[in-house]
């Protein structure tokens, strides 16, 4: 009987390690299959078209490898931000693209790039950041926004400033270009100033005396109240002048500030990252020995679980036995007490 259990247990665990198997080999297949699908449709960029067209506006970039679990999970994703990009007429801000490092290994190792999948943005040709947030269609949607508006408001202030110092630098170079006229010498100038000085001082009787006023001339004054109306208008005009800020160069002009950002109204929400949370979402160098642990502990649980499936059916089975043995005995063996006089006689003596 033990062995037979022994043997039972054997079967079932080889049966579950089996299956196991081969539901882990048909979620890579069909992972793999997915994300060969998704580079059919996906833009990618050789290191020629980066250094051509990566000067030149806003760029998400994803560097990945064909042979990387978590980037054939994210290939698909990647594919639907691409899309989704380009449903909601935003690919004229933001360029999207993948580059597959397997066959550019050296250009990825020059952008830094230590793990896969990685994600970086660019401006103008300038590494702006890193990607870490989780690998969500929604939430990378979210990003692409936010990057998107950022970039907008950073070029309306550039606009406004060039145009400000270009119209400085335009009227001062005016003024500084102006014709001058210069008829005389300044050494005659100087001669003629010192002349006419030493006129005056020779000739102190022939200068004017002011006129006395006759009383006749002089102007009635007007009434109180038209007073207060004058003074009225000039102290408005004094309010004015006093609130205006003072410029800090006579050329200088004054220009619109920059928009505030107001994101749009059917923007998708962008959800909280939970409390217990890695930054480094998928992890790009998973430790061996975690990854090692893990699948121990899984096969141990697995197994713990055949354990018991298979005590519960041995009770079932061994106590269905007993029973039927109990009945059985019951109705085809009678007990010693309820025997007669002559069946204890014969078993007696027979």
């Amino acid at each position: 009987m033990k062995s037979s259990i022994s043997r039972l247990f054997y079967l079932a665990l080889i049966f579950v390690l089996a299956i196991s198997s081969l539901n882990a080999q048909e979620s890579d297949d069909s992972r793999r299959l997915k994300a060969e699908s998704a580079d059919r449709h996906i833009r990618f960029i050789s290191p020629a078209e980066f250094s051509v067209h990566i000067n030149k506006g806003l760029w998400i970039i994803m560097y990945g490898a064909n042979w990387c679990k978590f980037t054939q999970k994210l290939t698909p994703k990647w594919l639907g931000l691409q899309t989704r990009i380009r449903a909601e007429n935003l690919s004229r801000d933001i360029n999207i693209a993948k580059v597959e490092c397997t066959k550019d290994m050296d250009f990825c190792t020059s952008q830094g790039i230590d793990g896969f999948p990685t994600i970086y943005v660019y401006e103008n040709g300038k590494k702006y950041e890193e990607y870490l947030g989780n690998h969500e269609i929604n939430e990378m949607f979210t990003y692409v926004q936010e990057q998107v508006a950022r970039h907008k408001s950073e070029e309306v202030v550039e606009e406004v400033v060039t145009v400000y110092v270009e119209e400085v630098v335009y009227e001062n170079e005016a003024e500084e270009n102006k014709p001058r006229k210069s008829n005389k010498n300044d050494y005659e100038q100087q001669q003629q100033q010192n002349n006419q000085q030493q006129q005056q001082k020779q000739k102190p009787s022939d200068k004017k005396l002011p006129k006395k006023r006759n009383q006749s001339t002089k102007k009635p004054t007007p009434p109180k109240n038209q007073q207060k109306q004058q003074t009225q208008p000039a102290k408005n005009q004094k309010r004015q002048n006093n609130s205006r800020p003072p410029k800090a160069h006579p050329n200088m002009k004054r220009t619109k500030q920059a928009p505030k950002y107001i994101p749009p109204k059917n923007a998708p929400p962008k959800y909280p990252p939970p409390k217990n949370y890695e930054r480094r979402y998928p992890p790009k160098n998973p430790n061996v020995v975690v990854k090692a642990t893990k699948k121990v502990f899984g096969l141990v649980e697995s197994l713990i679980t055949l354990a018991v499936v298979l005590v519960v059916i041995y009770i079932a089975v061994r106590f269905k036995a007993i029973k039927s043995h109990s009945s059985y005995s019951k109705s085809k063996i009678p007990l010693y007490r309820d025997l007669t006089q002559e069946e204890k006689f014969m078993l007696h003596y027979s």
